[in-house]
């Protein structure tokens, strides 16, 4: 049995403590909030609510897995529903894409109703083509530690050099599919013309499995996590920073806390952000040339995000809606609202240099009159900006060179999304292993 410490208690760190207890270790998660769940969480004002954070995910199997492996199943404290309703593309030129997920010949029906018939192909062939990129990283990235090379044949398979805007101009001959394939990069706060055409993989995992919400908001999410915790006898410390990480001969050997406090461990997993572990929390020599590479790394654009409570009527939108222009915005219709009102997050990718409700009006939104509370959240953290396909070997790997130290979140690999951080803290969980 190992004494371990879960600094930061986001989704990546709930889920590395409720599979490391059920792996027989001591666990002992530490988080500088109140609250636990990090950006999974509900803003609440006025009788509506509001997701903090993610509001849905695809890949639903990674969730189902981590509550597997900590103890029951998923459905026994919350439950996954698919989306049903197609997401909602608006472009400038006026014209509307209803593009279903989970759904290949609906897929290709909708382009086909859009732009024709050599588009719908286009899309269709490239989704497609994305199958045999999604194995090449399910089997060299997301299942076993990241390594420090690509096997030729994976290179050859993934073409890491070619942008996402590249493969865009290449395989789309219409500027609105390219702009819908080019969403995967900008929701995620990175440059189409900076982020690996292989990042355009998310659009066969929608296609494939769908997205997944929960009835009352993602939020719950985290309070699923929260309960198995104390299933699994976690001690969860919220209001405790730590400050420092000590080490001896390479390896931890315990934490500092703000308060004065130590604490010891065999084993220490950050679930913070990895510039901040490696230049403020650990100085020990053994990660002297991984904190030089993270310190090559940026942090993605995180979305503005404005929530806004309506009265009704309200203009009829599906659970997500695209509004393509400069910047992109996103709205999303999740919400919880009292009778007579809907519950809307408005997120902002880029600079906003207009007002949110402005931004709305301008792309056909006449939402200004009906708002009744408005609520500002915190940006929503994107990780790691995409700055070339390099950036995938500058992220943080899970396994650190400090002996015991492990790294997961947005800011480590596999990257930011529901689906990325809870496998990062499945490979955590699997190099640890058993007690």
């Amino acid at each position: 049995m190992a004494r371990v410490i879960v600094i930061g208690a986001g989704l990546a760190g709930l889920a590395s403590s409720v599979r490391l207890a059920k792996l027989g270790h001591q666990v002992t998660l530490c988080e500088a909030e109140d609250r636990l769940g990090g950006a999974l969480g509900r803003i609440e004002a006025d009788g509506f609510s509001w997701d903090a954070g993610a509001a849905s995910t695809t890949l639903p199997a990674a969730l189902r897995d981590l509550f597997r492996k900590s103890g029951r199943p998923m459905e026994s404290l919350v439950q996954l529903d698919p989306i049903t309703e197609p997401r909602r593309h608006l472009f400038g030129d006026g014209s509307i894409l209803d593009l279903p997920v989970g759904d290949r010949g609906a897929q290709q029906e909708a382009w086909t109703d859009l732009a024709g018939e050599p588009v719908a192909k286009a899309w269709t062939d490239l989704v497609d083509g994305y199958g045999e990129t999604w194995q090449i990283l399910r089997k060299t990235s997301l299942e076993p530690p990241l390594t420090d090379r690509w096997s030729l044949a994976a290179i050859r398979g993934l073409k890491p050099w070619q942008s996402l805007d590249r493969v865009a101009e290449r395989r789309l001959p219409d500027d609105r599919a390219r702009a819908v394939l080019r969403y995967f990069a900008t929701q995620h706060g990175s440059e189409p013309r900076l982020t690996p055409g292989y990042v355009g993989v998310w659009s066969y995992l929608e296609r494939t499995f769908g997205r997944w919400t929960v009835a009352g908001g993602f939020g719950a999410i985290a309070d699923a996590l929260a309960q198995r915790t104390k299933e699994r006898k976690v001690d969860v410390r919220t209001g405790t920073e730590v400050v420092g990480i000590d080490t001896s001969g390479g390896q931890v050997t315990g934490v500092r806390l703000a308060d004065g406090g130590t604490l010891p461990a065999d084993v220490v997993v950050s679930d913070v952000d990895p510039r901040v572990l490696y230049t403020q929390l650990i100085t020990d020599p053994a990660a002297k040339k991984l904190r030089k590479t993270v310190e090559r790394t940026h942090q993605a654009q995180a979305a503005y995000v404005v929530h806004l409570g309506l009265r009704e009527p309200v203009p009829s939108l599906p659970f997500e809606t695209v509004l393509h222009g400069s910047p992109t915005v996103t709205v999303r219709t999740g919400g919880q609202a009292p009778a007579g009102h809907q519950a809307w997050s408005v997120l902002v990718h880029g600079y906003p240099t207009d007002d949110v409700l402005d931004l709305l009006v301008a792309r056909g939104l006449h939402v200004r009159d009906l708002v009744v509370t408005r609520q500002t959240s915190a940006s929503w953290l994107a990780g790691v900006a995409w700055e070339g396909y390099r950036t995938a070997r500058r992220r943080a790997a899970n396994v650190s060179p400090v002996k015991g130290l492990y790294c997961v979140g947005a800011g480590a690999h596999p990257g930011s999304g529901v689906p990325a951080t809870t496998l990062g803290a499945a490979i955590v969980a699997d190099a640890i292993g058993k007690a």
